[in-house]
């Protein structure tokens, strides 16, 4: 069992570099509203120190299509991540996440938007109830969509808690930002670190159990 590891919203070299360092799957770069947005130029500058083995999301929000062809001729991310009632229909042939927010009719947006794809599991991104707030989803409630996606957990996971999050969810990928912070949008070295060291741990742990 190997599970993705992203890191989202740097907004330095310096903390990008750690992550990479640090052995994680693949970066977020905020293109959204929000305290870690990026232009599209600085962006395309922090691309520059991405290697090909690493892959880069671009986080969009709810972006108008205009702006998504953009950043994807612009910046040429990997993936492109999208509140998932904004992704376009039919969807850009361009590789999309959709994020969904934390909320009671979680299990019934997952599962309208996997017919609307036409995907028995497809790729989605669970996140807490305000993204990028650092608050937690309800993994409960989360867990209830697991076994029909291939789940990326967001939303309020640090070094510690990480390790239980995988336990219970069983997820294809983790996604974190505020959890390995020192201050808003400047990543701590050595919480990267610390949180790749618990996912792998976590790793092992459930190799162990099966």
């Amino acid at each position: 069992m190997s599970i993705h590891i992203k890191i989202c919203g740097f907004t330095e070299p310096m903390g990008l570099a750690a992550a990479i360092d640090a052995g994680v799957d693949s970066v977020g770069l905020v293109l959204d509203p929000s305290p870690r947005q990026l232009t599209l130029e600085q962006a395309v500058a922090l691309r520059a120190g991405i290697p090909d083995s690493v892959a880069l999301v671009a986080v969009c929000g709810r972006p108008s299509l205009d702006t998504v062809q953009r950043i994807q001729a612009k910046l040429r991310p990997d993936w492109i991540q999208l509140m998932s009632d904004a992704v376009p229909d039919p969807v850009l042939g361009y590789p999309i996440i959709p994020a969904f927010e934390d909320g009671e009719d979680l299990v019934e947006r997952v599962q309208n938007y996997r017919e609307r794809v036409g995907e028995e599991r497809p790729l989605i991104l669970a996140d807490g109830p305000k993204p990028g707030s650092g608050i937690a989803a309800d993994w409960d409630r989360v867990q209830a969509v697991a076994a029909t996606t291939r789940l990326i957990i967001a939303g309020g996971l640090n070094p510690e808690n990480v390790a239980a999050a995988i336990r219970q969810l069983q997820p294809y990928a983790v996604d974190v930002s505020s959890g390995v912070e020192r201050e808003r949008g400047v990543k701590d070295p050595e919480l990267i670190r610390r949180f790749v060291a618990a996912v792998r741990g976590a790793e092992t742990s459930m190799g162990g159990e099966q």
